[in-house]
């Protein structure tokens, strides 16, 4: 399994970092977020083999940039029908049916199927997705995707302390876990780096990746506050950052 990130980021962009995005094999896209679009073209990405996009929340940090995705597969008649099959929270089709009342009907020209995820186990290409909700909106969720090697990859998505993740990130290959903000935050709504980590040393991950910051999440080192919770290797997202396990 290959992992590459194209955004670490938040909207509050004063860290130099994309929004949120992840991509799993050339095949699986993890959110969307503003500036996900132009990650894929710097990384000379194919974007014809990505057939799947899951959505952890709406927030418009994780997907803004699918209207662009959606638009170039609209321009370039030749993929206008190429399933693209899109997967989110509860609530997905009223949402993405508010996406084409704004902007219009070409949406509909799109061989576009849509899949709420919920509890029980999803096929997703050569994979198979896990989801439990998160907690930080009523209806967003954190993923596990697996594949046929047994391989795993946990995403947070945003969340706050929430058992749900311990409980699905279990003994993962690699947690990819938000460290939003700094250790002295008082949000429910996000979690700092130090919080991230014992998520991860609870649910005995093999490796945790932070990601999602906000500049206050540097108020501290994060790597120095995550290794006080967790004793496995801990990796700060970059942009860019590829990674195989």
């Amino acid at each position: 399994m290959q992992l590459r990130v194209l955004g670490s980021g938040t909207i509050a962009g004063r860290t130099g970092r994309k929004c949120s995005g992840y991509l799993i094999d050339e095949q699986i896209l993890i959110d969307c977020g503003p500036g996900i679009w132009s990650a894929l073209y710097s990384a000379n990405q194919r974007l014809k083999p990505i057939d799947y996009i899951l959505i952890s929340h709406f927030h418009v940090d994780h997907i803004a940039d699918l209207i662009p995705f959606l638009w170039r597969r609209w321009v370039l008649e030749t993929e206008r029908q190429s399933n693209l099959s899109l997967y989110g929270p509860r609530g997905l089709p009223d949402w993405f049916n508010k996406l084409i009342s704004v902007h219009r009907d070409w949406i509909k020209d799109l061989s576009i199927s849509l899949h709420e995820l919920d509890d029980e186990k999803k096929t997703v290409g050569s994979c198979t997705v896990e989801a439990r909700l998160s907690g930080h909106t009523e209806n967003s969720i954190c993923l596990r995707i697996s594949d046929a090697d047994d391989k795993s990859v946990f995403y947070s998505g945003d969340s706050g302390w929430n058992e749900n993740l311990i409980q699905l990130a279990e003994s993962c290959d690699l947690a990819i876990i938000e460290a939003s903000v700094s250790s002295e935050s008082k949000a429910l709504d996000h979690l700092s780096s130090r919080l991230a980590a014992k998520i991860a040393s609870q649910a005995k991950v093999n490796r945790l990746m932070l990601t999602h910051f906000y500049p206050e999440a540097f108020n501290h080192d994060p790597l120095e506050e995550a290794k006080k919770e967790y004793a496995g290797e801990v990796t700060i997202a970059q942009d860019g950052l590829t990674v195989a396990f």
